[in-house]
């Protein structure tokens, strides 16, 4: 943080212990106002940051705009030390907010779909899986009944192959 910020935040705020009137007059003098009041302060700023001096100079807009620039800087600097946002970053932080929000909804709805199909692939799973088993019971029936047949048709043709020999 510049000592020029500082030098004019600590004087602006002794003079602040003065009056609300004059809190009231930065806010309106930072948003760029102009008018009563506002020659207070905006000589405080000249004075802070070296500016008083040079006002007739070909380079003065450019010393005020660097002046400028570096102010605000070092006052959201010192606004974030305090724990405070500019109303833009919280307008921004906001606006991301509910666009974050409205995708986890959209999400939690996809993961609720997605399982309600997991779910139904689970019941269809399980059907597959009884088909597969009454499948596999049903041919180790037949083969048992192939195997029996056999033995019948085996034992019948060696009986008779007996009795021949017999006879």
């Amino acid at each position: 943080m510049d000592k020029n910020f500082l030098e004019f935040w600590g004087n602006f705020m002794l003079n602040a212990a003065k009056g609300q009137q004059q809190v009231e007059n930065i806010n309106r003098w930072m948003k760029g106002g102009t008018g009563g009041g506002f020659e207070e302060l905006t000589s405080m700023f000249k004075k802070a940051y070296g500016l008083d001096a040079s006002e007739k100079s070909p380079e003065y807009a450019s010393f005020w705009k660097k002046a400028s620039e570096d102010f605000f800087n070092s006052f959201k600097e010192s606004m974030g030390l305090m724990g405070m946002v500019s109303k833009e970053e919280h307008l921004h932080l906001v606006r991301k907010y509910e666009t974050l929000k409205e995708k986890a909804e959209t999400q939690e709805e996809t993961i609720r779909h997605l399982r309600m199909l997991l779910g139904e692939k689970d019941i269809e799973q399980k059907e597959i899986s009884g088909k597969f088993q009454e499948l596999a019971k049903s041919q180790t029936d037949q083969f048992q009944e192939l195997v029996k047949n056999f033995r019948q048709c085996y034992q019948g043709s060696s009986s008779k192959t007996e009795e021949k020999k017999a006879s």
